[in-house]
Order: structure tokens, then sequence, then C-alpha cells
């Protein structure tokens, strides 16, 4: 095929994940490519059949943890322009050119965020594009929904391998990096269309609720090295009266745990 101008960055896992993209039937797309980063820790698998074409590039490894898989996905993008994907995403011709015309008719911006439609959990998103360093109260990018210029990121962001699905912590991997993009002062803006379909809930809601409490501690820590405490104040006051203090608790267990892994080197 032709070089792309858009690579879709795929990660997956085992058996399970890769016939989930196997089944997706993604569209072929002039000019889009799919790189999947296929972690296979049980040894290795066969490539389905309906993966075996032109538009696809699969890399296999031996690791595991979404995180160091992101990671995988950045070490073999080449295109000018990147998405971030996962394996249970179905793709339309029209929403992967969307992704295309919106770099387009935004050329100051290397960032672009999306939105992504679903069958639960929807997410509420603002009615219209924005610039992300002044994004309204409450938005947050999943990995999903983020795309940019590879020359802005190739070899100068990383995920960070601690945060994600098998991850010493179960997510927070997307928010991390899509924080050090902003805080790196890349101009981008939140393009208010769906580019593709998201089926069920997503991994991270099915977790217990404990963990996700302790793993939110260890996230602001990272995203708010000095003001973590202030925010968990605010989050526990959310909360009901007599579940404060071990809400609390919970975030402060996550805060530790992530300093004695070295989550943030200084």
């Amino acid at each position: 095929m032709i070089s792309p101008r858009l690579q879709v960055l795929i990660c997956t896992y085992g058996a399970a994940g890769i016939q989930r993209i196997a089944a997706a039937a993604h569209p072929r797309v002039e000019g889009v490519e799919y790189v999947v980063c296929w972690q296979q820790p049980e040894g290795e698998l066969p490539v389905p059949e309906e993966l075996r074409r032109d538009d696809f590039s699969i890399y296999t490894f031996r690791t595991r943890g979404s995180g160091a898989n992101r990671n995988h996905c950045l070490d073999h993008a080449s295109a000018p322009l990147l998405l971030m994907a996962d394996d249970d995403l179905q793709y339309t011709a029209d929403g992967l050119q969307a992704v295309i015309d919106a770099f387009d008719n935004n050329p100051g911006c290397e960032v672009l965020t999306f939105m992504y439609d679903t069958d639960s959990e929807a997410k509420g998103y603002p009615p219209h594009s924005f610039d992300l360093h002044h994004a309204p109260k409450g938005y947050f990018a999943s990995a999903i929904e983020i795309a940019f210029r590879s020359r802005s990121v190739l070899g100068k962001f990383r995920f960070n391998e601690h945060f994600g699905v098998n991850c010493d912590f179960c997510s927070g991997e997307d928010d991390l990096f899509f924080n050090s993009l902003l805080k790196a002062g890349l101009p981008g803006r939140f393009i208010p269309h769906a580019i593709c379909f998201h089926p069920g809930p997503s991994t991270c809601t099915r977790q217990n609720p404990d963990v996700l409490t302790a793993n939110k501690g260890a996230v602001f820590l990272g995203l708010h090295p000095r003001l973590w405490p202030l925010y968990m104040l605010s989050h526990a006051l959310r909360q009901p009266c007599g579940e404060r203090r071990r809400y609390c608790r919970l975030w402060i267990s996550g805060v530790r745990r992530a300093r004695s892994l070295n989550a943030f080197p200084r």
C-alpha cells in the first residue's frame, strides 16, 4: 500500500484480543494503516486469516501491561498522524477519514481529541470544539480519543508502564500521557465528532471500587505531585459522611504504593 497518512495504533493481549480485532472487520481506507501490537505472554499464536492484509502490520511481544503495549505502538509508528486504539473498537471509513480531515482543518494543532459512541455508560461531551488548554471543567480524554502528529510526540513522550490493564495500577496511563502532552504546551483541540464505537462497559469500570479509589490516588500523585492532597479532600467531600475517612485511606494507600514503586521518578 502507499505510505499511510494515518496509523491506527491498536493494543491487544492474548488469543481473545486478536480475535476481537479480526471480528471487527476494520474498513480499508486509502491512506490508513492499522498497527497492531500483540502481547502474547502465553506463547506464540497464529495470526487470524482476516488480519493477513496489506493495510495491517502486526508485531508480537512477550510483555504484559497496556502501558508497555502503548509504548510498543509508539515504537512501531511512522505515519504523520497517529490514533491510539484498543482491540474492542469498531471503526468506519467515515470516522477514520474524519480524523485526517480534522488535522487538515486544524494545521496549527499537534493534538486532537474526539468522541466515541457506546451502548453503555455514555460519556458526556461538550457540544462544541474548544482549545484543550482551556477545557471545560471535568473534561478528560481517554486514550482511544487521542490523535496526534508524530513529529511532536515520537521520541519525546512515553506512557507510564506502571499504569493500565495488567499493570501495577489498573488504569490512568491515558490521563498521565495526555497530561504530559498538555504540560509540554502542545497545541490541541477537542473535535465533537464520534470516530468509533466502543461496545459494553470499559475494563476500568468493572474493577472493585476500592481498587479504583486507590488507583485514583496514584494517578493524581502523577498529575498533581504537590496538590494531590487537596484533590483528595475535594473528592472525599463528595462521598457520604461515614465513608470519607475510609475513602482518604484508600486514596493515600495508592499514593504510598506509587511512591514505593518509584512510579514517578524525579
